[in-house]
């Protein structure tokens, strides 16, 4: 197949999220049998095409400092052109920040399947006071979308609601095989591994709640990861007097991600919102209880017998969980166990096959 993939992040973009890590595990997978190419956002520094493991990048738009959206309007201001003059059999279009709906149907006769990774239309629709979930609510009534591939039930059901008919698939984000790391102790601090990031990734309610743990009990927290609220972070931890406890790591990857998975006793999820949460399947994969809020998507990968589930956004209660597993280190390891075994659903190989089959299918139905 020739396959055109289209995804606004980008896995060298120094703010990525984890959207575009499932487009290249899943892609440099079935480059072995199939030409692929990648349509991405522009970023400061960036090569305009680049070949990674078979998998070919192509870089659009520009990028002006001033405006954050920018990179994302004016890839989506070229983005149906290329599509339209790209040879391909089949088009994988991401749910594209800040609209969802690139509207690739309409350039292309070939099927295009919808991979909805990222599916904030509303926060963003808020945070910038536009009407992107009206637009999304207009797309979706118009029959041009047939194909979906969704990352939990949930999102299945609210899909089907719009797109009634859809053909869709729950195809999760992974990890890989690296990701299943020996437990070697029982930990000595907390992790958070992400975004720094306020809104969707509720930093500032992580703060609140060691401020209270911290009146109780002295538990360290390493925070790994950068964002744009990195600053307003740091102010917060030294308003609260939390610099003693709270350790900023900056972004992480490769060996020092795994040194830290191993040295935690558990991991911390404080998303307001997610819609599926990959870093809860590698501190799984790592053998570690995860604490979350109780949210739709992210309730769906930490169950009780390996996580603790908060009453959404209570602080008080993510803090008396926080403090319940720190002080049965032999429990969190018993966890981590369950934790383990279910994360072996979530592996790469096994589900860039299944994206695969459905691409086959989907090919055969739009050819009926």
């Amino acid at each position: 197949m020739r396959l055109l993939c289209t995804d606004t992040d980008d896995l060298e973009n120094p703010l990525r999220g984890g959207q575009p890590v499932r487009t290249f595990a899943i892609n440099s997978r079935l480059a072995r049998r199939h030409d692929i190419t990648v349509f991405t956002a522009v970023y400061p520094g960036c090569k305009r095409e680049v070949d990674r493991e078979g998998v070919h990048y192509r870089r659009l738009g520009f990028y002006v400092p001033p405006f954050g959206l920018s990179p994302h309007l004016t890839f989506l201001s070229c983005l149906g052109a290329q599509v339209a003059r790209t040879p391909h059999d089949l088009v994988v279009e991401e749910f594209t920040a800040p609209i969802g709906f690139c509207l690739l149907p309409r350039w292309t006769r070939k099927p295009v399947i919808s991979s909805v990774q990222w599916n904030f239309t509303e926060a963003w629709g808020a945070k910038y006071h536009l009407p992107f979930t009206r637009w999304k609510e207009w797309v979706a009534r118009q029959g041009w979308y047939r194909y979906f591939i969704v990352q939990t039930e949930a999102m299945k059901r609210e899909f089907l609601s719009r797109v009634p008919g859809a053909t869709i698939r729950v195809i999760p984000p992974g990890v890989d095989e690296s990701a299943f790391l020996p437990v070697t102790t029982k930990g000595g601090y907390a992790l958070f591994l992400g975004r720094l990031d306020r809104e969707q990734k509720g930093i500032d309610l992580l703060v609140e709640a060691w401020q209270r743990l911290a009146a109780r009990k002295p538990v360290p927290l390493v925070i790994a990861g950068e964002g744009l609220d990195r600053a307003a972070l740091e102010e917060e931890i030294g308003k609260r007097g939390l610099g003693g406890l709270i350790t900023l790591a900056g972004r992480v990857e490769g060996e020092r991600k795994k040194e830290l998975l191993q040295g935690c006793r558990f991991c911390v999820m404080p998303s307001r919102f997610e819609t599926f949460g990959i870093t809860a399947a590698e501190a799984m994969a790592a053998g570690k209880p995860v604490v979350i809020f109780d949210i739709e998507h992210l309730n769906e990968v930490v169950r009780p017998d390996w996580g603790a589930l908060v009453a959404p956004f209570d602080t008080e209660a993510f803090s008396r969980s926080v403090e319940e597993l720190w002080d049965h280190p032999e429990r969190c390891i018993e966890m981590g166990a369950r934790a383990v075994r279910e994360a072996r659903h979530y592996l790469w190989d096994m589900l860039a096959l299944r994206q695969e089959e459905f691409y086959v299918e989907v090919l055969k139905d739009a050819r009926a």
